[in-house]
């Protein structure tokens, strides 16, 4: 908003806006006396008021902050390494996060805080990379029976019912689809 307004204001062009008057107040030097825009020329206006433009400059600094902050969350590389040492782990059934805190040279009340910091827990964690590997296993024409092996899991019958609340339905269902 602000560095709309500070555009406009710099090319002139707010004469009809209804934040017009609340400019002059805020912006004085800015505006003649009868609250109309000051009449400058183009680029000149920046030479004769550099704080005006670098006021515009931070707007929209904070402006595209913002709007970062609504984007998606990126991949984060911690969690990354974590889920790259943890696949391994999975058929082994070894998948504490003591074991993998120990791997990594954490304590697991590190490796805890640093999940915790990137917003989510070592359960959701173990827990995504065991359904994207199912799903990929199901879609390659792996059997229940390996994939449940693969993924840790004590018995296919265990598997399937994690399958099943992941998505819907059932592995051997999931197959006949693919």
């Amino acid at each position: 908003m602000i560095a709309g307004c500070s555009d406009k204001m710099r090319r002139d062009s707010c004469g009809g806006c209804e934040r017009r008057d609340s400019c002059a107040e805020l912006f004085p030097f800015m505006f003649k006396a009868r609250g109309r825009p000051a009449a400058r020329a183009g680029g000149a206006q920046a030479a004769i008021n550099p704080f005006f433009s670098f006021l515009g400059e931070v707007a929209k600094a904070f402006e595209a902050r913002a709007a970062e902050r609504k984007a998606p969350p990126r991949a984060c590389p911690f969690r990354a390494e974590v889920e790259r040492r943890l696949e391994p782990l999975l058929a082994s059934g070894e998948v504490g996060i003591e074991r993998l805190a120990r791997d990594l040279g954490y304590s697991r009340q590190t490796l805890y805080r640093r999940l915790k910091a990137e917003g989510i827990t070592y359960e959701q964690l173990l827990d995504g990379l065991r359904k994207r590997l199912a799903l990929r296993f199901i879609r390659e024409g792996l059997s229940v029976k390996d994939s449940a092996y693969r993924l840790g899991f004590s018995d296919p019958a265990a598997f399937s019912r994690a399958f099943k609340r992941w998505t819907g339905s059932s592995p051997s269902d999931m197959r006949t689809r693919h």
